[in-house]
């Protein structure tokens, strides 16, 4: 068969493959289609054996390689694919605890110079979580709500709140919480913790917010303490005085600067408040010391104007101190003086039992400072800061005015309502709403014993008699023994 005849074999051939579906019965498919007639020109040709035309043909004559000239070579310029490559950028480092500036002075009124925030769902389960617990305890406040309402301070709330323009004045005092029981409960807390200082609250709804005011039962007109609780929303309740009220319940108004709508707008906030330092367990912002303390002579330091500290909530915790002078001349005097003469003082003053101590915490603390501003930082141990706890703790109680005896009862007393509580499985109400015995020292519904009837045969105390009952008559004394 000649090549040509081969080609159109072969054409025949794969046309007749491409069009036998299209035909009727083939693989199985009935289709039924008019194809268009197709006529298929063929043209001859001959082949021609490549070989035989190239023998005796001259070999063609090499190509030459095009010249490339090189780059020029500069010397900021290194040949392409050479040279030092870019380096990555390092990672960013995390911002150390307690970089940023505290927020918590946002969470109280403007005139106040004293602001704690506690969150306490991150340290309740902190080694020294008591001594914490301790810090507040001295507060009145703290005694008449938490104490008195059979909440525990680290348990039942998330976050706790004070602020104050001065805190040995109670009615000056701010107090916010949020909570993790339902709003009736703690509204029955609070009417326990009332009720034990003689007094009652008649609960009201303005503008759709629950709030009563704590008001001495014998005189209700004469309230010594002028503040209300108020439930805002988001589970936060607040101790406030009277004047807030109105703002409090037209909402925040920016254009009117830091007023109370605006902070405690704030507070239903707390969560974002605390997020800024999501590892702080305890901040405390001081303003305005100078013109708040009170001076008998010249201080042996300079007395800083700002001071923010900043606790974290962890076994072996960060403590970052700041405090912001007057002006760069009395924070590089601070300085020198922590530096130089603060060694030398513990060397001589303080006792040799205590000194390895103290000499520890100053070991374990950095100095930095900038312009009128010294930072102190440091890591401590468990015991270490369980020491500065109760140190502090010491000097709260101190400062307002409770004795040793008085610290002592009422922290025997939250323990003993705590133990009732079953440490958290009952709720207050559940464990300390006492029970009306009823005139019969029993249960309601328990019927009296039958006049009469002999007395109980289980040694308990025998039953007393209804009022109206006729008085029982005298035993008869006994007869006189015959005489020998």
């Amino acid at each position: 068969m000649t090549p040509t005849r081969r080609i159109l074999a072969a054409s025949l051939a794969s046309l007749a493959l491409h069009l036998s579906p299209l035909v009727p019965g083939g693989c199985g498919l009935d289709i039924k289609l008019e194809m268009p007639e197709i006529e298929f020109e063929v043209t001859q040709f001959e082949t021609v054996e490549l070989d035989q035309e190239l023998k005796g043909a001259p070999p063609p004559e090499p190509q030459s390689e095009p010249e490339v000239t090189p780059p020029p070579m500069g010397p900021d310029k290194p040949p392409e694919g050479e040279g030092p490559k870019p380096e990555a950028e390092p990672p960013k480092p995390k911002p150390k605890f307690g970089e940023k500036t505290s927020r918590v002075a946002e969470l109280g009124p403007g005139s106040s110079n004293f602001f704690m925030l506690l969150a306490a769902k991150k340290v309740s389960g902190l080694p020294f979580a008591e001594a914490i617990v301790e810090i507040m305890s001295p507060l009145p406040d703290f005694d008449f709500i938490v104490t008195g309402g059979g909440f525990h301070a680290l348990k039942d709330f998330n976050y706790i709140v004070i602020a104050s323009p001065n805190l040995r004045d109670l009615t000056q005092t701010f107090l916010a919480v949020e909570y993790r029981l339902s709003q009736a409960e703690v509204q029955a807390g609070l009417e326990r913790a009332a009720a034990a200082e003689g007094l009652k609250i008649d609960w009201e709804v303005r503008d759709g917010r629950t709030m009563g005011n704590p008001r001495p039962v014998a005189n209700p007109d004469q309230d010594d303490d002028p503040r209300w609780f108020v439930f805002l929303d988001e589970d936060v309740a607040v101790y406030v005085r009277e004047e807030f009220l109105p703002a409090i319940t037209e909402g925040p108004d920016e254009s009117k600067g830091n007023t109370a709508g605006n902070f405690v707008a704030n507070l239903t906030k707390l969560k974002s408040f605390a997020a800024r330092e999501p590892r702080a367990g305890l901040q405390l912002v001081l303003k305005d010391l100078r013109a708040s303390i009170k001076l008998k002579g010249e201080p042996p330091f300079p007395i800083p104007n700002n001071l923010e500290l900043m606790a974290e909530a962890a076994a072996t915790p960060e403590l970052i101190i700041k405090a912001e002078y007057l002006d760069a001349v009395e924070a590089a005097q601070m300085e020198r003086q922590w530096t130089e003469d603060l060694p030398a003082f513990m060397d001589a003053k303080v006792p040799f039992y205590a000194r390895f101590m103290v000499r520890s915490f100053y070991d374990a603390t950095e100095v930095a400072r900038d312009d009128k501003a010294l930072n102190l930082r440091a890591d401590f141990t468990k015991d270490q800061a369980k020491f500065i706890l109760e140190q502090i703790a010491e000097g709260a109680r101190r400062m307002l005015r409770r004795t040793p005896e008085q610290i002592e009862a009422a922290r025997k007393q939250r323990e003993e309502m705590w133990a009732a509580r079953k440490n958290g499985k009952l709720s207050p109400s559940e464990a300390l709403t006492p029970k009306d015995p009823g005139k019969s020292g029993k249960p309601p519904g328990e019927p009296l014993p039958a006049p009469g009837a002999p007395p109980p045969q289980d040694g308990g105390p025998a039953p007393s008699a209804p009022p109206d009952a006729p008085a029982p008559a005298p035993t008869p004394a006994p007869a006189p023994a015959p005489s020998p």
